[in-house]
């Protein structure tokens, strides 16, 4: 865990005197919140936004109800890649959502927000956070997941000071001296009820934070609270994580599970022990619908709807938020100024304890796997990033992102991996090792050290379900087959 270099810190006090004129979020009542959410047109009436009757209309006008608006495990991705079409997700879609379909009362965040505890991360963590606290749909709630706590301890609560969404750690307790705004819990109260949101990380580095119990924790947080008012408990973890905490007194109204069990939301909403169980999916893809109702004394959920964050199938861009988007670019050039590139390059163990030479050694010995290669798209893929920035593709700097790079080259990030085209450009391109491993004992040795076998793993580390979402491992090798030779 890494504190912000210069550059990071000119940056983030750019951002401060930014959020210096927009209200802030505060513990409490929920009007002031109310009042900039614009409730708007229930769903199924007439409105434009096409979200579906809501049951709980139809019950009794005093019947206590909370309609919530979930995501969670966002883990850095602040927009789709762009390597494939028809991709979802993206903040700037989410903040358009947000701002034309107001079909909820609280905007809650699971958290889970980045992934790892890189400069990069933090830079991510300074644009998620500028987004999610924008005036226009500023949420009410973030549950600080496992995930988060791997960023500096020091800097993770500075940032949430300065973008001052509620955040909430309920099991939490920092050691260390740091800045820590994260609450045990938030409680709001809507026009027909009140809500008492509280988040378990469930995991935390023991050298920086104290972690209390589920039972401990959960006590803790709903201390005080009223029979009426509906308790939401955001579990981060896995579903079985989740479901485990059906037994916490007093009973949840609603558990929220924060994991990647589920890529995205189910058709339906789960149950245990007669307590609903949602899961909002991953990386940002869906929003989650939910009003819950009190009926006949129990907690009910009224309306379930998935929200699909898909673009606009005409216009690039069309259902985005413009100054979102402008938020997420200048993060790019951030990124590059910062010469991220290079700082994180390098900092993370080779796979194995060979070296990197290049594909170049290879042809030598396997001739005819070398021009299978030199034919594929992978043997161009530096290219790819360098025309997509010159045709305007991408409007900012590709070639010097590294969720980019690392795709597009060998060993990035790896010692002795790629840096920059000047200092490894035997490295650009997907070549030989990226899926093979580093090969200097391999050639050294004529072929005696073998080099570590390929399955389909290999290639889902970048072929996966944001950036190659139809990837079928068995057709797409046919492009690239080749053996030994």
């Amino acid at each position: 865990m890494r504190r912000p270099t210069s550059t990071g810190l000119a940056i983030l006090a750019s951002y401060c005197l930014c959020f210096l004129a927009i209200p802030s979020c505060t513990e409490g009542s929920a009007e002031a919140h109310l009042s900039k959410l614009d409730l708007g047109e229930a769903p199924g009436s007439s409105s434009a936004t096409g979200a579906p009757q809501d049951p709980a209309l139809q019950d009794p006008e005093n019947t206590p109800r909370a309609r919530l608006r979930l995501s969670g495990q966002l883990e850095g991705y602040l927009e789709p890649c762009g390597c494939a079409s028809a991709q979802l997700g993206g903040l700037a879609r989410r903040s358009f959502t947000n701002q034309q379909d107001r079909a909820y009362d609280l905007l809650i965040e699971g958290g889970n927000l980045g992934v790892g505890g890189s400069e990069l991360d933090l830079f991510k963590l300074m644009t998620i956070l500028q987004v999610l606290s924008s005036k226009e749909s500023p949420y009410q709630a973030l549950g600080i997941g496992p995930r988060d706590l791997e960023l500096d301890p020091e800097s993770l609560g500075e940032y949430l000071s300065i973008f001052d969404i509620p955040s909430i750690a309920s099991d939490l307790r920092p050691k260390q001296g740091q800045t820590w705004p994260a609450k045990s819990q938030v409680e709001y109260e809507l026009p027909s009820a009140k809500v008492r949101i509280a988040s378990l990380a469930l995991r935390a580095p023991e050298d920086a934070y104290q972690l209390l119990s589920p039972e401990e924790a959960w006590r803790s947080a709903m201390d005080g609270v009223a029979d009426d008012c509906f308790r939401i408990l955001l579990v981060h973890g896995s579903q079985d994580d989740a479901r485990n905490q059906s037994k916490l007194e007093p009973r949840p109204d609603l558990i929220v599970s924060i994991g990647a069990s589920h890529a995205e939301p189910p058709s339906t909403a789960d149950e245990v022990d007669g307590i609903p169980l949602v899961f909002p999916g991953i990386h940002g893809r869906y929003l989650l619908d939910i009003t819950l109702a009190r009926v006949d004394g129990k907690s009910q959920i009224r309306r379930y709807r998935p929200i699909q964050l898909a673009g606009s199938r005409t216009a690039k861009g069309a259902m985005e938020d413009k100054n979102m988007q402008a938020v997420i670019r200048q993060h790019r050039f951030d990124v590059k100024e910062a010469a991220l590139r290079e700082v994180i390059a390098e900092t993370k163990p080779r796979r194995a304890k060979s070296e990197y030479i290049g594909s170049a050694a290879c042809a030598g010995c396997h001739p005819a796997a070398s021009k299978a290669w030199r034919e594929s798209k992978h043997a161009h893929a530096w290219q790819t990033l360098e025309d997509a920035e010159s045709s305007g593709r991408y409007d900012w700097p590709v070639t010097f992102y590294p969720d980019c790079i690392a795709c597009h080259t060998v060993g990035y990030g790896e010692v002795g991996g790629f840096v920059n085209p000047e200092k490894t450009p035997a490295l650009l391109n997907v070549g030989c090792e990226q899926c093979h491993g580093p090969a200097l004992d391999h050639i050294a040795s004529q072929g005696k050290t073998l080099l570590g076998p390929v399955d389909p793993q290999t290639c889902t580390s970048c072929h996966n379900l944001e950036q190659s979402p139809d990837f079928d491992y068995a057709s797409k090798w046919k492009l690239i087959e080749h053996g030994l030779k």
